[in-house]
């Protein structure tokens, strides 16, 4: 009936379900129980002698929250008038009576929620009777005294005669169904209806009943004797089962004997009170008080059984997975259990270490010492042992475990067994002693070492100092342990300078090493200075906790004296004590790093001597030594404090003089000449004359570059000695004669990495017959360079660098190689005659002349095809090397042309030495031999005899029509020129041949 009652429990899962079902419930049971106790619970036409409807109802709204309090009070009024009418009940007197028991259902409800919150009636006696006091003993009072009065005011009748028959037959109501309603949830009955616990309460409840009835039908007992089956059934019975069999019992009874006139029994029929059934209400009430008595003492006594095998359960369990090994001993000394973790320490089984006695796998060195303890801790004359132990394992090892001891006493305080729990610390121990060990072998490392150290804690202060630290700091150990590390570890910047931090609390903050100062000098207290190189680091736990610092220093006295020596003499010069090379760059690049975004300068001076050469080759190095020493002095003593000089090698040296311009520094180098000149060397017998040149270059924001500071002033310093030895030069990249020979230098190294990179290239340009410029005689080979950028550069502007520092055979072999072997084929098959250019240098060379000849004889080219330009000058300057060579080109079938013929001032008088087949014009004669009479005289005159000497005539510089046909007139036979074509590349030219060709051979063969 009441299996879906609301839970209310908070401590217990909260109730669902939905408010109108329970309303629609509570409406049904309550219109049930009225008709019940109205019509089978009381005598005809008499008032109910149990109450039941009134215990449904509290138990939905001690259920439910307060939000549907309203909804249920509605639904069990309307249940209560619709069964009170059922029963013949007017509906006024039903609605009275039902509001009569709605104030006393409401004020058991109010209590239970207030003072029973949690349904743990049956858990303890106490919760028991709070439970039946205010649900069953006080609001029932309440309703009996409104209802006996409004019944006495009905009827007339006597109101003591109404009120305690009104109040038994609500208490006994509520004390039978109330508890039974609240235990009725959907999980306990599909454990009580299954197949077991059914069976075993069908049976019970049988035997009880039966038991009951035979008692009062058979045995004519009072009763009070039917406590004693229920009890019985009680003690059997979980709480649910005793709560219905309750139920049951005292609804059968009632059913039974409410109403009887006459029974064998005198117990029924007779009794203290003028009303039979009140004495049958009163005695049933008082026999379900011990069977509920026995149900709460039952469910306790199991609940406390079951507390006891769990917490026993849990402690069994707890104690065989625990990681600490534990183990029962008797009072004689002898195993009991062991758990598994003992067994794992020791390495035994349990069944091994039941019955052996403790001291059996206690190391024998303590066997003595364990008894002794034993017997005294059974006698209670110590307190519980707790200490380390060794213990022996089952291989015979010994290893460590922590013993904690506490004895089992009865009920009485006797000791039962010792509990006992051994703790595997062997590994701490063995690490303890690798600890102790590895302590002493650093302590021993410590005192032996060079270096000093000293360890503080986390506040400064000194724990540690080994040996070489008290030597140093002048401070023993004894004295210093527990001072600020400041006090005794004093260092300062070198030996006079101010005073040092350790870098202990930096070290401290950064929790990082922190290297000292370079230059740090630590003072003893006994006077004594070291140069020291020291560091901090932290000292930390394994989880990054600082436990403090070390300090270790060291004594780099020698070490930097010699540091220092060895600095001096790498960068001075051992001869003069000057600077050296390395040490004035550092001077010169500081100067370079001042003037950066300023408009500061300096002037940076290259010194060469002049004349030393004569004073060391005549008297010997010992006088070049000893003039350098003195030109060294001398310069100095010439020098401002803020100047620098210093020996940049040889006879040389650089001047810096700072915060000064060009023309500044040219004054002041002009007047250090003359001091210099007016300086007279003397060795021996003889006085030598010494002179100097020098090389200007200013250091600006604009001129910043050291590399190109270094070359600019050795570039002038060259130039100076090459105009006129004893000047000044000063280097401007616009208008110096330093600036244009320092291109050349440039330019050189240009050309070098060219060659080296192969990044030349060949082009070519056409020679025409005069008045025809479409007839081609040959091809003049033309080299060009290409830049870092892939632009082309003119030989105007690289030549004469190549001259000047000797390049030009490299290029002229280069050529020669290119056109003659590494595209001989290509020319071979285009059928291209051409001529290449050889230079004075290359004409002058014996190797240069054999390779080429080498080459010429395994070229596939045709050496008809392949003509050779030599400059006049190179002719001129090379005269017997040139006509053997010419001879040489000519027999083997190569053609030779003398180049730029006129430029020289004996031309026509070197033509008688040579054999040549091309005379080419110099270009400054075809340019105006249009418009300048004199030109066209001197071309004439050339033509003229190169025809009397057999050769032909080729006009260079042809850039226009009226000059080709001037030159026809005169009767030059080729020209050469922009007007006749362009030099092209050669590749371009050999695939336009190769193509002019192809089609040539198309055409003959069609």
């Amino acid at each position: 009936m009441s299996v879906l009652l609301p839970d209310n429990r908070p401590l217990r899962r909260p109730f669902r379900q939905d408010p109108r079902v329970s309303a629609l419930q509570l409406s049904v049971l309550s219109a049930f129980f009225v008709v019940v106790c109205k019509k089978y619970l009381g005598p005809e036409g008499g008032a109910a002698a149990i109450w039941f409807a009134d215990a449904i109802a509290i138990a939905y709204l001690y259920r439910s929250p307060l939000r549907d309090w309203p909804l249920l009070i509605a639904a069990a009024l309307f249940g209560s008038v619709v069964g009170g009418v059922a029963t013949g009940l007017a509906v006024g007197v039903s609605a009275i009576y039902t509001l009569v028991a709605l104030a006393e259902i409401l004020l058991a409800a109010t209590l239970l929620r207030r003072f029973c919150p949690e349904e743990n009636h049956f858990d303890a006696l106490r919760y028991w009777l709070r439970f039946i006091f205010f649900s069953a003993l006080a609001p029932p009072l309440v309703g009996a005294g409104i209802g006996a009065a409004v019944a006495a005011y009905r009827t007339g009748l006597p109101y003591a005669s109404l009120v305690l028959p009104w109040y038994l037959a609500d208490a006994i109501g509520i004390l039978v169904l109330l508890p039974l309603a609240l235990h009725c949830r959907t999980g306990g009955l599909r454990a009580a209806l299954k197949p077991a616990p059914l069976a075993r309460f069908l049976v019970v409840a049988t035997v009880a009943i039966g038991l009951v009835f035979f008692l009062l039908e058979v045995a004519l007992l009072p009763f009070v004797f039917i406590s004693l089956p229920l009890i019985w059934a009680a003690a059997r019975l979980p709480v649910f089962q005793t709560l219905l069999l309750v139920f049951v019992t005292v609804s059968v009874l009632a059913l039974r004997y409410v109403g009887i006139e006459t029974h064998a029994n005198p117990a029924l029929t007779s009794g203290v009170l003028q009303s039979r059934d009140a004495f049958l209400v009163l005695s049933v009430f008082v026999a379900a008080v011990p069977a509920y008595a026995m149900a709460v003492y039952t469910n306790i006594e199991r609940n406390r059984n079951a507390r006891i095998v769990e917490v026993e359960s849990s402690f069994r369990a707890a104690v065989e997975n625990s990681r600490i090994g534990m183990l029962l001993v008797s009072l004689e000394g002898r195993i009991l259990q062991a758990n598994r973790s003992f067994c794992e320490f020791l390495q035994y089984t349990a069944e091994e270490l039941e019955g052996r006695s403790i001291f059996d796998i206690t190391c024998r060195e303590d066997d003595e010492d364990s008894r002794a303890l034993w017997r005294d801790y059974i006698a209670g004359q110590r307190d519980a042992p707790r200490l380390e132990k060794r213990y022996r394992r089952r291989d015979g090892a010994v290893v460590w475990g922590h013993l904690s001891c506490c004895l089992a006493r009865g009920v009485s305080g006797q000791p039962i067994y010792s509990v006992a729990q051994v703790e595997d610390i062997d590994w701490r121990k063995r690490s303890e002693a690798d600890l102790m060990e590895a302590k002493e072998r650093l302590q021993v490392t410590l005192s032996s070492i060079a270096d000093a150290v000293i360890t503080t804690d986390v506040e400064r202060r000194i724990n540690f100092m080994n040996p070489v630290a008290e030597q140093m700091t002048g401070v023993a150990f004894a004295e210093a342990r527990g001072r600020p590390i400041e006090s005794v570890f004093r260092i300062t910047r070198g030996w006079n300078g101010e005073r040092l931090d350790n870098s202990v609390a930096e070290s401290l903050q950064r929790r990082e090493t922190v290297y000292g100062s370079e230059g740090a000098a630590l003072h003893s207290r006994d006077g004594r200075v070291y140069d020291i190189k020291n560091s901090v680091s932290p000292l930390k736990t394994g989880n990054g906790e600082l436990l403090g610092a070390v300090a270790v220093f060291q004594d780099v006295s020698e070490s930097r004296q010699l540091i220092q020596q060895l600095s001096y003499r790498a960068s001075h010069d051992d001869l003069t004590g000057l600077p050296n090379r390395d040490a004035f760059k550092r001077e010169l690049i500081d100067a370079i790093d001042s003037v950066r975004g300023s408009e500061d300068c300096h002037a940076f001076a290259f010194v060469d001597l002049d004349r030393f050469k004569i004073v060391n080759d005549s008297a010997g190095h010992l006088a070049g030594d000893a003039l350098l020493k003195k030109i060294s002095k001398y310069l100095c003593g010439l020098l401002r404090s803020s100047d620098s000089v210093a020996r940049l090698g040889g006879d040389e040296f650089g001047l810096l003089f700072r915060h000064c311009n060009r023309e500044q520094a040219k004054l002041r180098c002009n007047h250090l000449i003359r001091q210099v000149v007016a300086l007279r060397f003397s060795w021996g017998d003889r006085v030598y004359d010494v002179g100097a040149s020098i090389g200007i270059t200013e250091v600006n924001r604009y001129n910043d570059q050291l590399g190109d500071l270094l070359s600019q002033a050795d570039v002038a310093c060259y130039s100076a000695k090459h105009e006129s030895r004893g000047t000044v030069m000063i280097y401007d990249m616009e208008r110096s004669a330093a600036a244009d020979q320092h291109r050349e230098i440039i330019m050189a190294s240009a050309i070098r990495e060219a060659l080296d990179e192969r990044r030349l290239t060949l082009c070519a340009q056409p020679i025409a017959a005069t008045g025809n410029a479409a007839s081609i005689s040959h091809y003049e080979v033309l080299v060009r360079m290409v830049d870092d950028y892939g632009g082309l550069i003119l030989p105007a502007a690289f030549i004469p660098a190549a001259e000047r520092y000797g390049l030009m055979q490299q290029i002229d072999r280069w050529v020669a190689d290119e056109v003659l072997v590494q595209r001989a084929a290509e020319i071979a098959r285009a059928g291209l005659h051409f001529s290449l250019n050889i230079s004075a240098d290359a004409l002058g060379d014996a190797d240069f002349q054999a390779h080429l000849i080498r080459v010429l004889e395994t070229t596939p080219i045709p050496l008809s095809r392949v003509g050779f330009e030599i400059t006049e000058t190179a002719m001129v300057s090379q005269m017997e090397n040139a006509s053997h060579f010419v001879a040489t080109l000519r027999k083997m079938g190569c053609s030779v042309a003398l180049d730029d013929f006129g430029n020289g001032l004996s031309s026509f008088n070197y033509l008688k030495a040579f054999s040549i087949d091309f005379i080419k014009i110099d270009g400054s004669f075809v340019r105006q031999v249009e418009s300048n009479f004199v030109d066209t005289i001197i071309v004439e005159s050339i033509h003229q005899v190169a025809r009397r000497l057999g050769a032909r005539t080729i006009a260079e510089y042809v850039e226009d029509a009226p000059t080709e046909a001037r030159l026809r007139s005169i009767g030059v036979d080729l020209v050469q020129g922009y007007h006749i074509g362009r030099p092209q590349p050669l590749e371009a030219l050999l695939s336009e041949e190769g193509e002019t060709r192809e089609l040539a051979a198309a055409a003959s063969d069609s």
